[in-house]
């Protein structure tokens, strides 16, 4: 049984009918891209939990610990992967026995920035309800140390890391150490619709359907709402699904960052064979990254080869290039219209003329 079976049996066999909405652009102030679908091969997307708050109750803290968890299952590169993360009591700022009923404004990033490579996307998250013990706090906080590396960019990097990870939360969760208390599982597949991957909010609520009308919440300024109060007396979590065009991390991305600014360096000191051997490897590295979209593997090995070329011919100097891939993308075309086309073909990429 994979872990994502392990949360869909939890989710299936714990809930019972509660809130789980999807909340319209309509009721998100600022509204901002919400409903805005992720396209495949040109977005990038991230998964936050927004905001947290347990109401009062005797039993957190002393029968029972708050972790929350994600797993998202995707396509990522020419593998179908599952990328869990899980934190414990001892990351959760604020969130402890004196605290319980306030709300507290987490903004806490549960993936990495992956890319939308189209298939279906599966995301199940929650708040898991632990019943602690020391051993198990420090087997959490042990699972913590560990998942840390995959929200760290690049992804293709950690992913080595994803097989234990996964066995050691399946370990935990196998052995009943507790059971999901408040959870979500949702499947996005195709372009259209409520079905199509987007950005936006989702709030799910530990309340019976028929004690909140979905039509009365909304969000404010990343809060969750209730007829434009806080929303009190029942314990619920607000996801957030971020869209993005563009990475906002590319000096992270060291296989392909670290070559170009060896490129750049061979070429500001006169050696042109190793700068274009260098540069060349950066390229090749963009071309076939799993953490760059499709538009973006043509557009950054393009960037690179003209950000390279324009250096060269004015007398190999570094201090007229960019130094780094960001200050090389920060001027490249929008991923869009370089996604309008054709791409080139390798042999004519690697083509560096004189």
């Amino acid at each position: 049984m994979t872990l994502l079976e392990t949360l869909k049996g939890w989710w299936g066999r714990d809930a019972a009918h509660y809130v789980v909405h999807d909340l319209p652009a309509t009721a998100v102030q600022p509204a901002g891209d919400t409903g805005a679908v992720c396209q495949a091969g040109m977005h990038y997307f991230r998964l936050w939990l927004a905001e947290m708050r347990l109401a009062q109750d005797q039993a957190w803290f002393t029968t029972r610990h708050p972790a929350v968890h994600a797993l998202v299952r995707l396509r990522f590169g020419d593998a179908d992967v599952e990328l869990p993360r899980i934190v414990g009591p001892m990351t959760l700022p604020g969130l402890d026995q004196a605290h319980l009923g306030d709300v507290v404004h987490l903004d806490h990033p549960l993936t990495p920035l992956l890319p939308c490579s189209g298939g279906v996307v599966e995301v199940s998250a929650g708040l898991v309800a632990l019943e602690g013990t020391r051993v198990l706090g420090q087997f959490v906080t042990a699972i913590e140390a560990v998942t840390q590396v995959l929200a760290q960019p690049p992804l293709s990097t950690a992913l080595a890391a994803v097989g234990p990870v996964t066995r050691a939360v399946q370990t935990l969760f196998g052995a009943a150490a507790g059971r999901q208390h408040l959870g979500v599982h949702l499947a996005y597949a195709g372009d259209q619709g409520p079905r199509a991957l987007h950005a936006g909010y989702v709030a799910v609520i530990r309340k019976d359907v028929t004690q909140i009308a979905a039509g009365d919440l909304s969000v404010q300024q990343g809060a969750l709402r209730l007829r434009g109060a806080p929303l009190t007396g029942a314990d619920y979590m607000l996801f957030r699904l971020e869209r993005m065009a563009e990475r906002d991390d590319w000096d992270s991305l060291t296989s392909i960052a670290a070559p170009f600014r060896d490129a750049l360096t061979a070429l500001s000191h006169g050696n042109a064979v190793v700068a274009e051997a260098h540069v060349r490897r950066a390229m090749l590295e963009a071309w076939t990254s799993p953490d760059l979209t499709r538009a973006d593997r043509t557009r950054v090995s393009t960037e690179i080869k003209r950000t390279f070329q324009e250096a060269r011919s004015l007398g190999l100097g570094l201090e007229q290039a960019p130094a780094t891939l960001a200050g090389a993308m920060a001027g490249a075309l929008p991923a869009d219209v370089v996604g309008r086309h054709q791409p080139p073909s390798l042999e004519a990429l690697l083509d560096l003329g004189e």
